[in-house]
């Protein structure tokens, strides 16, 4: 992977990230695709010391806020689990035999990153991570991730989209994974 998302910093943040799929495939609809995803955030929050602050899964891509703790760093925390999810997601892709999506992954791969062994490109580069400075601005993030399904036109409320954290926050329910409350409102 390249260091277009390294952050380097003394401080110790929460960080919102979003990962995208290439040519913004839309894979997370399917429930084996969207279960790589869950299991891996959750994989973050018990083995990489790593809290989920709030989230969303989206049919293309995930919002997050991430809040390593002090000796973790976010970029390899960032790298491993877009190196694991490409592989497990590429596999699925594999004995599934979607070809299509496999050709999409080959041909991002090519365009992007031709000196790495791997035969696909499953992620966008970067994450672009932003730090949460405030309050304030971890509430706007809280409420972007949240209200991408409403804005997005497949639920109503925040509430009625089961691959979030919003029910965690709104009422009080436990979220698979787990979510590691940030604000209490």
């Amino acid at each position: 992977m390249t260091n277009s998302y390294r952050v380097f910093t003394d401080q110790h943040y929460a960080y919102f990230v979003t990962w995208t799929l290439v040519d913004w495939l839309h894979l997370f609809d399917k429930d084996p695709y969207r279960q790589i995803i869950l299991d891996s955030l959750n994989y973050l929050r018990t083995e990489k010391k790593t809290q989920l602050n709030a989230f969303v899964i989206m049919s293309s891509h995930i919002h997050a806020i991430l809040w390593p703790e002090i000796e973790i760093n976010l970029s390899d925390v960032i790298r491993d689990f877009k190196r694991f999810t490409s592989r497990k997601i590429s596999k699925l892709a594999q004995e599934r035999n979607e070809t299509e999506v496999l050709s999409v992954f080959k041909k991002a791969r090519g365009e992007n990153r031709a000196q790495d062994i791997s035969m696909y490109q499953v992620w966008q580069e970067g994450s672009h991570p932003e730090a949460i400075f405030t309050e304030k601005f971890a509430r706007q993030k809280m409420d972007y991730i949240h209200m991408n399904p409403v804005k997005a036109g497949l639920v109503e409320t925040i509430d009625q989209w089961p691959y979030s954290s919003a029910r965690a926050y709104l009422l009080g329910e436990e979220t698979y994974p787990s979510t590691d409350l940030l604000i209490v409102r």
